[in-house]
């Protein structure tokens, strides 16, 4: 099981490497702005509940 783990990993790490730098900046920055959404999303409800309770 350990070794299909290391072999998928092996896997994407080869893909990345082969990647552009501007394919790899465009993919991280999708990622950090979908989870900056994400939090801002989760934080507001979260105070938006402390002051309705």
């Amino acid at each position: 099981m350990f070794d299909l783990l290391v072999k998928l990993f092996n896997m994407i790490m080869g893909l990345w490497d082969k990647l552009p730098e501007s394919a790899k900046e465009a993919i991280i920055k999708a990622a950090v702005d979908t989870f900056e959404a994400i939090f801002r999303a989760y934080f507001k409800s979260q105070k938006g509940g402390e002051a309705n309770a």
